[in-house]
């Protein structure tokens, strides 16, 4: 009789422990079913704080914290992309209405205007000067658009062969050279006494180092200085592009790459920059098999360092 009873109160007690260990099994999934319900509308700051020795709940709150962290960064990538794309619609429209609207006024003033007189026609040959400057612009940018998409796509084909860096940035300097002159800028450049040869397609490289070049002139006027300098490493070469204006905004820097990415206060002082340009050089660069990188120290020194290697695995190139 009284082995009986041992039995029966060690069942009770074996029924109550599965009682309070069902029970709280079920409060801890009713717990995840309520943070998964908070996620759902948006509370992505949410996660499963939970004390218990079973295994299996303890590996789903593991899993679910890691599911309910990659959706949070999926969910502000996506929140950065439109922010992204307002702004480069904004971009756009800016750079587009101006020119547009500048042309479409200097052409009424053509039109209304039928005097012979001397002065006069002068001034109208002086606003079809502005209005095919302004066209020209308009005409560069709709290109620089169309070789971006290609970039974009793939839609590139490189000639891989040998190329003289060396040269290739002389041409450049060359060409830069009276319009740094002109802005009473110093130009410093450094390059190794011999030759530096390279891998890569002459056509990219160019407009890599026309792009930055110009990005320089563009945001450096209220600096005095526009370098250049070609580092020979044992299996690469690194090609700094570097100026002391007023430098890019530290909270800017991680977007200068962005399509249609433009500093604000390159446009405060009525720099003309589409913000296409180093869109352009990033895709370039990657093309080529090579890495850029930008630091910046407003009025001491911006520079842009592209890296390529010397000996590219052509099985990459696209």
């Amino acid at each position: 009789m009284n082995n009986m009873n041992t039995l029966n109160y060690i069942l009770m007690l074996v029924i109550v422990i599965f009682i309070m260990l069902f029970v709280s099994f079920f409060k801890k999934l009713n717990h995840i079913c309520k943070v998964l319900d908070e996620v759902s509308d948006g509370n992505l700051n949410q996660r499963i704080r939970l004390q218990n020795n079973i295994k299996s709940l303890s590996t789903l709150s593991i899993k679910v914290n890691s599911v309910i962290e990659e959706f949070q960064k999926v969910y502000e990538k996506n929140k950065r992309n439109e922010e992204s794309r307002k702004k480069m619609i904004s971009n756009m429209s800016h750079d587009l209405r101006t020119p547009l609207t500048s042309i479409l006024g200097y052409m009424e003033l053509i039109l209304d205007d039928n005097t012979t007189d001397v002065k006069e026609l002068s001034k109208r040959e002086e606003y079809l000067k502005i209005v095919y400057n302004k066209g020209n612009y308009l005409y560069n940018l709709m290109e620089e658009f169309f070789e971006l998409s290609k970039l974009d796509s793939n839609d590139i084909n490189l000639e891989i062969k040998e190329i003289n860096v060396s040269e290739i940035i002389r041409q450049n300097i060359v060409g830069f050279f009276y319009e740094i002159k002109k802005l009473n800028i110093q130009p410093q450049i450094n390059l190794p006494e011999d030759d530096v040869y390279a891998l890569g397609d002459e056509r990219a490289l160019n407009r890599i180092l026309t792009n930055l070049i110009n990005n320089s002139i563009k945001h450096g006027l209220q600096g005095t200085i526009i370098g250049i300098s070609l580092i020979n490493q044992k299996d690469k070469i690194s090609v700094e592009v570097y100026d002391n204006g007023a430098g890019i905004p530290e909270n800017e820097i991680n977007y200068i790459f962005d399509r249609l990415y433009t500093v604000e206060k390159s446009r405060r002082i009525n720099t003309r920059s589409s913000g296409i340009g180093l869109a352009i050089v990033k895709r370039l660069v990657k093309a080529l098999n090579g890495t850029i990188s930008v630091s910046s120290i407003p009025f001491k020194k911006t520079v842009f360092t592209v890296t390529l290697p010397q000996n590219l695995d052509l099985k990459n190139i696209k």
